[in-house]
């Protein structure tokens, strides 16, 4: 028990007890939560020593995400930037949706460090374009908006356990069943639609959204969700 513990980056008492903490907190309102702590503890130190055989897999199948990580392709998001973009663009659209809900996920982002292999560096970009997709997606940032979003991102796993969207999408539907019982039925279908769309479309971590900021929503989301 403790070798898996410590596998998640739980390696003493103090961080296992903030790690239930913030997964109550989170269950709770999932808009309240220590994400920089939890992300830490329960899925990017599992993925710092990865298998040969899962890094190969994922090579394997993505090789255009091979290819902007040999690139370190990582460009900086200005929201203040994208603030000055036309209405309607990935970027302007994405800046407005940080500044009417407060958020500012790219700063725990930092404490990530930088990718070490293929599948940090594939999990540490769906982290950072998370929102982005909430834009491209056109989810809302409701509850019913993340289980959109989350199970479209289980729908996406490849060469890979998922382990960060399961435990999203888990927290999502404890949340629904404790807090809004009645919305937990339309949860449900919506979770089977977005992750079959996740199925059927190109990993949204192997696309240069930083280089559409200035596209418009409608086109970047056709570009996204075209068939694989």
């Amino acid at each position: 028990m403790l070798q898996e513990l410590k596998a998640f980056g739980v390696t003493n008492p103090w961080v296992a007890i903030q790690s239930v903490r913030n997964f109550a907190l989170t269950v709770w309102d999932p808009t309240r939560s220590d994400i920089k702590q939890g992300v830490n503890a329960l899925v990017y130190g599992a993925l710092r020593n990865p298998s040969p055989e899962r890094v190969r897999e994922l090579s394997g199948d993505e090789p255009a995400l091979v290819e902007l990580f040999e690139e370190a392709y990582d460009p900086a998001i200005d929201v203040a930037r994208l603030e000055v973009l036309p209405d309607g663009s990935v970027g302007r659209e994405y800046a407005r949706l940080m500044r009417d809900n407060g958020l500012d996920p790219l700063a725990d982002l930092l404490a990530l460090g930088a990718p070490k292999n293929l599948l940090e560096y594939a999990f540490r970009r769906a982290y950072k374009l998370h929102d982005v997709m909430h834009v491209v997606l056109g989810c809302d940032t409701s509850v019913l908006g993340e289980v959109r979003i989350v199970s479209y991102s289980v729908g996406q796993r490849r060469g890979d356990d998922g382990a960060a969207a399961d435990l999203a999408l888990a927290v999502l539907f404890l949340h629904l069943a404790l807090r809004k019982p009645q919305e937990f039925k339309q949860a449900v279908r919506l979770a089977q639609e977005w992750m079959r769309l996740g199925e059927q479309t190109q990993l949204y971590v192997t696309f240069r959204l930083e280089d559409l900021m200035e596209r418009p929503v409608a086109e970047v989301r056709e570009i996204v969700l075209a068939r694989h």
